[in-house]
């Protein structure tokens, strides 16, 4: 990522690895971690904290907020988004209904709302990184031509490393890692920038304001 990176938004954040990975990757001014289930909040923050992850605030604020209140601010937003969780069979366990089409169609809608909500809050170049567990093409492939379809501004990155999982489901340079592939139980993913012209909005002072209030 060439610019400095002032924001990090993980959309879908707890238990909160994702998010830090990405801090230390990174090292952005300030991450923002959002999760929408109230019990999980407590392991995220807890993770946080044991890994000192400053200035870092966790919320469950709905993201169409941050869409409406912090458009194209946020260098970089992961969204590892609810799904049927297919990949549970990987592991062994049961995935009771993560093959009907009704729960399929549910989690894709679902998706759709917060990629788009994600897509209005990436910064100009910023990237949106989308991600999930399950095996289905409604919810991967055909999440994520949606969203080129919706948001034509936004163009898929191709992932050198990740070039012998590239799926051959889609024209679009975008990955799965299946179980055979021994790195885990399945997982599918893919890096869109923002490639629109102009200037992301500055809000970093107010949301570090914010942090002081909320730091973890």
């Amino acid at each position: 990522m060439p610019q400095p990176v002032k924001l990090i938004l993980d959309m879908c954040a707890a238990p909160g690895g994702k998010s830090i990975f990405a801090w230390k990757t990174l090292n952005p001014e300030l991450l923002l971690c959002k999760e929408v289930i109230g019990k999980h909040m407590g392991m995220l923050i807890s993770n946080l904290k044991r890994c000192q992850i400053q200035p870092s605030v966790a919320t469950n604020v709905d993201s169409k907020i941050f869409a409406e209140k912090m458009p194209q601010t946020a260098n970089l937003v992961i969204v590892d988004a609810a799904c049927t969780g297919q990949s549970l069979l990987a592991k062994g366990d049961k995935a009771p209904g993560g093959f009907h089409p009704v729960t399929i169609n549910s989690n894709a809608n679902r998706q759709k709302i917060i990629l788009a909500n994600s897509a209005k809050i990436v910064a100009r170049p910023g990237y949106l990184a989308y991600m999930t567990c399950t095996y289905s093409t409604a919810e991967n492939e055909q999440v994520s031509e949606w969203l080129l379809s919706k948001f034509p501004e936004f163009q898929p990155v191709t992932v050198p490393h990740l070039a012998k999982h590239r799926s051959r489901l889609t024209a679009i340079p975008c990955y799965r890692m299946w179980p055979q592939d021994k790195l885990g139980t399945g997982v599918f993913t893919v890096l869109f920038q923002n490639t629109s012209n102009g200037e992301r909005n500055q809000l970093l002072p107010d949301l570090l304001d914010l942090a002081r209030f909320m730091y973890l």
